[in-house]
C-alpha cells in the first residue's frame, strides 16, 4: 500500500519501531491461545512454567500494544505536521502564477482534508501488522496441531485475500472518483462562503449554484463515497465468510475425512475463531486506510504539480541597495492564456521607474494595471525581458532581496490579525499612531501585537492594511485601486497628505487608480491600454477638464 512506503521513506524508524511492537503484540496474543490450549489440555495438572509465561504474555501483549499505538499517534501528528509543512512550502516556494493556476480549493482541499484523513488512518497500520503476524503464528500452531488444517487454512487465507484484492480495485476506483467531486465541492462552498451576500440578493442564482449544483456534486460525492466504502464492506464480509465456511468444514467435513481427534478439532476451531476475530479488526480499518491511500496520491500530486512549476530560490543574499535610484523594465513581457487557446499580453515594456517619484497607472479593466505592478514587485516573473534594478538584473539570486523592497496593498488585498514580523520594537505605538490618524482607534486596539478586530467594512479594512503597509516602511509602495472603498475624506487623505508623505521621504509610490480627481498629484502618469504603454507624460490636473478634453487625452 501506498501508505506504507511513504512511512518508510519519510519517517522510517519510529514507523518501524511501531510495526516491531505491533509484530511482537501479534505474536504474543497467538502464543497466548496456544497457552491457553495447553493449560486446557493439562486437565488441571499445569506446570508453573506454563504459568509463569501465560502471565508474561498477558503483559507483553498489553505493553507492545500500548507501544504501538502510542508510537502511531505520536507518529501521526508529526506526519501532519510535516505534511502540511511541505504543502505550505511548495505553496510559498512556487511562482505565484503557477499557484493561482492551480487554485485555492484543490490546496485547502489537501491542506485541510486530505492531511487529517491519512492522520486518521495511521493507527490502523499497527491493527494491519497484529493480524498480520497474529496469522502467521497461528498458522504455525495450526501445523504443529495439524498440518492438513494448516494448510487449509491457508489456502482459505490466499482466497481470502485473493476476493479482497479483487474487491479493493474496483473500491478504490470509486474513491478516487469522491476524491475528485470533492475538489467540486470545495470550490462551491468557496462560493457559498463568499458570495454569501450575492447569494441572498438573487434566489436564481442561490437555488442554481448553492443549491441545484452543489446538490448535484455533493449527490454525485455522496453515490461514490457509498459505493467505494460498500465494496470494501463487501470484501470485509466475503473474508469473513470464507473463515466461516473453513470451520464449517472442519466440523463437518475433516472428522469424516481425516479421522481428527476430538482435541485437535477443537483446538483447530477455537484458533480459527480468534483468528477470524483478529482479521475482522483489520477489515474494519481497511476502507480507512484505502481512503487515506486515495488522500495521499492526491497531495503528491499538488505538491508534484508545485515542483513541476519551479522553486523560487531564498538565498541569504544581501539587501537590496538602500540608495537605489531606479527600477527599469526591458522587454518586459507577461501572458495570459485562455481557456480557447487567446492570449493576453502584456508588454514588451520597456520603463523606468525612478526613486522619489509618485506614478499613476490608469486604464481600463483588464488593460493590464495589477499584472504590471505583479511584475514590479517581483511576484509574477517575466517570460520574456528582464526587470533591473540600476544596474543590476533582478534574478533568482537576487529576487527575494528585491522583493523585500515593496510594501503593497492589492484590490485583493489579504489582512494578516498580527502584526507580526513588521519590523521596529516600537510598532504598537506606531500602530496606535496611524489608528487615529486613519479613524480607526475608537473600533480597534492593538492587543498582544494583534489587532483586536478585522471585522470591519471593507473600506475600514483596507485602511488597517495600509496601516500594515505604513509599518513596513518600504522604500516602494504599490497601491492597487486603494481608495476605490472610501468615503471622500480619506480619499482626500491618501491623495493629498500619505502620498505628499512618502514622496518626501524620498519612497516611490506607485498608485493604481481611476480617480481622475487626484491625477494633479501625480508626477508621472502611466496610461495602459491592451498591454500596452499608450502614454507616460507629467501628472496634471484634470478636475476643470470637459469631456471632450478628457476623451482625447485618454488615448
Amino acid at each position: 500500500m501506498g501508505l506504507f512506503g511513504y512511512l518508510l521513506r519519510t519517517s522510517r524508524r519510529p514507523f518501524l519501531l511501531a510495526l516491531a511492537a505491533s509484530v511482537i503484540s501479534g505474536a504474543a496474543g497467538a502464543s497466548f491461545i496456544a497457552l491457553v490450549n495447553t493449560a486446557l489440555g493439562r486437565a488441571g495438572h499445569v506446570p508453573a512454567a506454563v504459568v509463569w509465561a501465560f502471565a508474561g504474555l498477558c503483559v507483553a501483549t498489553v505493553v507492545t500494544r500500548f507501544l504501538a499505538q502510542n508510537l502511531l499517534f505520536r507518529l501521526s501528528q508529526g506526519f501532519i505536521y510535516r505534511l502540511r509543512r511541505r504543502l505550505v512550502d511548495g505553496i510559498l516556494d512556487t511562482p505565484l502564477r503557477s499557484v493561482e493556476k492551480l487554485g485555492t480549493p484543490r490546496l485547502y482541499s489537501a491542506l485541510a482534508d486530505d492531511v487529517v484523513v491519512i492522520a486518521d488512518a495511521l493507527p490502523g497500520l499497527p491493527m494491519v501488522c497484529f493480524s498480520a503476524t497474529f496469522a502467521v503464528v497461528c498458522v504455525v500452531y495450526l501445523a504443529v496441531v495439524s498440518p492438513a488444517v494448516a494448510l487449509t487454512s491457508l489456502l482459505a487465507l490466499g482466497v481470502a485475500v485473493g476476493v479482497y484484492r479483487m474487491f479493493s480495485a474496483y473500491g478504490m476506483r470509486h474513491l478516487g472518483a469522491a476524491r475528485e467531486e470533492q475538489d467540486r465541492l470545495f470550490e462551491h462552498f468557496r462560493a457559498v462562503t463568499e458570495g454569501t451576500k450575492e447569494l441572498k440578493l438573487d434566489r436564481g442564482r442561490r437555488e442554481a449554484l448553492a443549491g441545484a449544483a452543489l446538490d448535484a456534486t455533493a449527490t454525485t460525492y455522496r453515490r461514490r463515497s457509498v459505493l467505494g466504502l460498500s465494496v470494501f464492506e463487501g470484501a470485509a464480509g466475503s473474508g469473513q465468510a470464507i473463515f466461516f465456511g473453513l470451520i464449517g468444514v472442519l466440523l463437518f467435513v475433516f472428522p469424516a475425512v481425516f479421522a481428527l481427534p476430538a482435541r485437535t478439532l477443537t483446538d483447530s476451531v477455537m484458533v480459527l475463531l480468534f483468528m477470524v476475530s483478529s482479521l475482522q479488526g483489520v477489515l474494519t480499518w481497511l476502507p480507512v486506510l484505502g481512503r487515506a491511500t486515495v488522500a495521499l496520491h492526491k497531495i503528491e500530486e499538488r505538491l508534484e504539480y508545485l515542483e513541476g512549476a519551479g522553486r523560487e530560490k531564498h538565498h541569504d543574499h544581501p539587501a537590496a541597495p538602500a540608495d537605489w535610484q531606479q527600477i527599469g523594465f526591458r522587454g518586459v513581457a507577461h501572458a495570459y492564456p485562455g481557456a480557447a487557446g487567446e492570449q493576453f499580453v502584456l508588454g514588451p515594456l520597456d520603463f523606468t521607474f525612478r526613486r522619489g517619484e509618485v506614478l499613476f497607472v490608469v486604464g481600463g479593466n483588464g488593460s493590464g494595471k495589477t499584472t504590471l505592478a505583479k511584475l514590479l514587485t517581483g511576484l509574477y516573473l517575466p517570460e520574456k525581458g528582464a526587470v533591473w534594478l540600476d544596474d543590476r538584473e533582478v534574478t533568482d539570486d537576487n529576487r527575494d532581496a528585491y522583493r523585500a523592497l515593496f510594501g503593497a496593498v492589492f484590490s485583493d488585498f489579504f489582512l494578516f490579525e498580527s502584526l507580526g514580523g513588521l519590523p521596529g520594537t516600537d510598532r504598537t505605538a506606531k500602530a496606535e499612531h496611524y489608528l487615529r490618524r486613519l479613524q480607526l482607534d475608537h473600533k480597534v486596539s492593538i492587543v498582544d501585537d494583534r489587532f483586536s478586530t478585522t471585522a470591519l467594512s471593507q473600506g475600514q479594512r483596507k485602511r488597517l492594511a495600509l496601516l500594515t503597509a505604513c509599518l513596513a516602511d518600504r522604500s516602494c509602495y504599490v497601491f492597487d485601486e486603494w481608495a476605490a472603498d472610501q468615503d471622500p475624506v480619506f480619499k482626500e487623505f491618501f491623495y493629498t497628505e500619505l502620498l505628499a508623505e512618502l514622496k518626501a521621504r524620498n519612497k516611490t509610490v506607485v498608485v493604481i487608480s481611476h480617480d481622475d480627481r487626484y491625477f494633479a498629484v501625480a508626477d508621472r502618469i502611466v496610461r495602459l491600454d491592451y498591454g500596452q504603454i499608450r502614454a507616460d507624460r507629467p501628472g496634471e490636473d484634470r478636475r476643470d477638464r470637459t469631456p471632450e478634453e478628457e476623451n482625447s487625452g485618454g488615448r
